[in-house]
Order: C-alpha cells, then sequence, then structure tokens
C-alpha cells in the first residue's frame, strides 16, 4: 500500500484580496497543517518546468516525492533496500524524468549513515538504477549539467574509518555508465560541497573538509586544525565543468577551517560568489581572485558548531 504524508507545513488564508500591499496583508493568517515531525531533510530538488513537483531525502529515511507543493507525499527509493540514508538528490533540469541520487548522509556526530553510491531514474522516481560509486559511502553533493542529462558532478566524502582513495569530484558524461576522478585533495579528505551557477556552468566550485577518524581516536571531520596551523578545508575551482581544477587561495581570503558553503550568482558570468563559514561570509566579484568580508561586525553567521552554515 502506498504511504502518503504531509510535511509540517504553514499556509497562508487569503480573506479578502490579493492586490499587494500591508494593508491587504493584514488580514492574512498563518495556520500549520501539520503534522508534526521531526528531524532533518538532507537533500532537496525541484522539477524544472513543473510547478509543485519536489523531491526530499533524509538521513536514514528515503527519497520523497510530492507533486502538489507539499501538500502530501509519497515515497519513491523504498525498493532499494541496501540504504535508506540520501546525502543528495538532483533532477535533470533539461530532463525531468531523469534523476540522480547520491546516498549516504554527510553529517558525521552520533549515527554514521552510509550509503553505497549512486542511483538514477529515468522515469521520474518509478524505478532506479545502481550506478557504482559503492565506497564513497557519503554524497553531499550532486551536479546535474542544464542542458546534458548525462554530465554529472559527485562529491564524495569517502569512509571515514579508512583512508581511501574513493573521495573527490566524479565525472560522467555518459550518464552514470563510467565515471572519472577529476578532484583528489588526500585519501583523508572529502568534498563535502559543489556549486555552479546554472546559466555558467563551466565554472564550478568544490570545498572539502577533513573525512577520517581512525580508531584511536585521532582524525576528525570537518577540516579543523589547529589556531594558525593548515586545515582539509579547501578551495577548487574548475573552469571546464570539473574536467581540472586549481586551488583558490589568497586575494583577502581568510584561513579556511571546519565545513563551509559556497555558491555562484546567476547573471554574473560566473564573477560574482559566496563562501561562507564559521569564519564569517565573504564574497568575490571577480571569480574568485579576490575577496570581501560582508559581515564583520555580526557573528550570527559563525554558529560553533563545526560550520553547519
Amino acid at each position: 500500500m502506498k504511504r502518503i504524508i504531509a510535511l509540517s507545513v504553514a499556509v497562508v488564508s487569503l480573506t479578502a484580496t490579493r492586490a499587494a500591499g500591508p494593508d491587504s496583508l493584514a488580514g492574512l493568517v498563518w495556520r500549520n497543517i501539520g503534522p508534526l515531525r521531526a528531524g532533518r531533510v538532507s537533500a532537496v530538488s525541484g522539477a524544472v518546468g513543473e510547478a509543485g513537483v519536489f523531491y526530499a531525502g533524509f538521513p536514514t529515511g528515503g527519497l520523497w516525492r510530492t507533486s502538489n507543493a507539499g501538500v502530501t507525499w509519497e515515497p519513491v527509493f523504498d525498493a532499494i533496500t541496501s540504504t535508506s540514508a540520501i546525502g543528495a538528490v538532483q533532477v535533470a533540469p533539461s530532463d525531468t524524468s531523469v534523476i540522480y541520487v547520491g546516498t549516504g548522509d554527510m553529517p558525521t556526530g552520533g549515527n554514521i549513515n552510509e550509503g553505497d553510491g549512486v542511483y538514477k531514474s529515468t522515469d521520474a522516481g518509478k524505478s532506479w538504477q545502481h550506478l557504482g560509486l559503492d565506497d564513497t559511502r557519503q554524497i553531499p553533493s550532486i551536479l546535474v549539467d542544464p542542458h546534458d542529462p548525462n554530465l554529472v558532478l559527485v562529491a564524495a566524502q569517502g569512509n571515514r574509518y579508512t583512508k581511501s582513495d574513493q573521495r573527490g569530484v566524479f565525472r560522467s558524461t555518459d550518464g552514470g555508465k563510467t565515471w572519472n576522478k577529476t578532484l583528489y585533495a588526500a585519501d583523508s579528505v572529502g568534498v563535502e560541497r559543489l556549486a555552479w551557477a546554472n546559466d555558467a556552468p563551466s565554472t564550478v566550485l568544490a570545498a572539502t573538509d577533513l573525512h577520517y577518524v581512525n580508531v584511536n581516536g585521532s582524525g576528525g571531520g570537518g577540516g579543523r586544525g589547529g589556531a594558525n596551523g593548515p586545515t582539509a578545508t579547501m578551495l577548487f575551482k574548475s573552469t571546464d565543468q570539473g574536467l581540472t581544477w586549481h586551488e583558490v587561495t589568497g586575494g583577502g581570503l581568510p584561513r579556511l577551517f571546519g565545513r563551509v558553503s559556497i555558491a555562484v550568482a546567476q547573471h554574473t558570468n560566473a564573477q560574482r560568489m559566496y563562501l561562507i563559514g564559521n569564519f564569517g561570509l565573504y564574497r568575490s566579484d571577480d571569480g574568485g581572485a579576490s575577496w570581501r568580508q560582508m559581515d564583520a561586525g555580526d557573528r550570527r553567521v559563525g554558529n560553533g558548531q563545526g560550520g553547519y552554515n
């Protein structure tokens, strides 16, 4: 029997008019349509051109689909019994029947929710094909080319308890039939974030962090180091859609540590970039050549929890 759920959603009741303006908005009232639930949503993606169609992945709850903008949800990954941990999901912008899922949830505190690689659907989630990369264990980010559903970039963290080469950025040009590893930092350093602007996908950013703890308790997660020493948190840039990479340093960029989030702004020819971490929010307007801090006086940006920004 199909299961249907509704996530916690708040809606607005329109009392009289939909015209803009403070006076007309005074009649709007928020109400919770429930049901209440706990836990994190680890991955989301929308279907371009299909209003109301979204996919949500959970750390141990599989992948769910809504076709009515979140009023009801149905599971679409239950046939996969080897893992239920979702780290990333991406609907191909040029073909919404094609969906890529990276398994394994990224956070390393508490339970480690590992996956077994990448899955693909070509029928909007009705069926799934396993595409390999089993030993990547945790995949927190996926990019699919805006015009070619067969060109895919995958960020891989790897096994937290084993040093291995199954970390970095993996790239496919044939829809996941074969993969090439194009970025590799170290056997204990994973890639935790990928970003590009859909109108300029040739320019890609990748962020790394330390993702290894040995059985004796040394090592760690998040790329922390001494107050002044090197860390495993690095920023890389590609200008050929992930084929080759170079590390971005200097130019006002702060000492990177912990987990970071990155973004490339649309309509800027990939020149405006953002980077945020416990050290603050930084912006570049020249493709990463120079950076400036945007929030020096606002410490709410740095939350002190290992980079969960």
